[in-house]
């Protein structure tokens, strides 16, 4: 139904027992028909996320644009946390975006959401992690209306000139 909103959880141990977050996440992006548009803080190879976003990206039909913050994967990079271009690499038919320096330092990027064929949004709390996805308590929010997914995608458009490079364009 459009205009619903729903919420998805993450827990330890599998307590949640409706709305998983990542199982929705994965679902929803396996099914997109014209576009997946996300933005985090950072990435784990092990998160579900990674896997199906590089899926995605791979299918021809798809416009997969990702948004990420370049501190949290070039500054400090972790093990098991892709770097910006190890990311591009990975998912070659997207287009990727890292934040850049404005005003003597790097811009952070925290916006944690992905939008599904420019109607179904998650927005949500959690990183793309596994620590995310099977440690922590972590509460998103569904939202079914294109309105709102349109206009999230469009304000992420405009801050591209200002705030983002371009690391890789499909």
């Amino acid at each position: 139904m459009r205009g619903a909103v729903g919420t998805v959880w993450t827990a330890p141990d599998n307590l949640v027992q409706r709305g998983q977050l990542t199982a929705l996440l994965h679902h929803a992006v396996e099914r997109a028909r014209e576009s997946v548009v996300c933005s985090t803080f950072n990435f784990q190879r092990s998160s579900v996320l990674w896997e199906v976003l590089a899926g995605a990206a791979r299918r021809p039909e798809l416009s997969v644009r990702v948004y990420l913050d370049t501190g949290a994967a070039d500054r400090h990079p972790v093990a098991g946390a892709p770097t910006t271009s190890e990311m591009a690499a990975a998912m070659a038919g997207a287009t990727l975006l890292r934040t850049r320096r404005r005003n003597g330092s790097l811009v952070r990027s925290h916006a944690k959401f992905v939008s599904v064929d420019h109607r179904f949004l998650v927005v949500t709390s959690a990183n793309f992690s596994t620590s995310a996805e099977q440690h922590n308590v972590e509460l998103g929010l569904v939202i079914d209306d294109a309105v709102v997914a349109q206009g999230i995608e469009g304000q992420m458009a405009e801050f591209e000139n200002h705030l983002y490079e371009v690391v890789r364009r499909s």
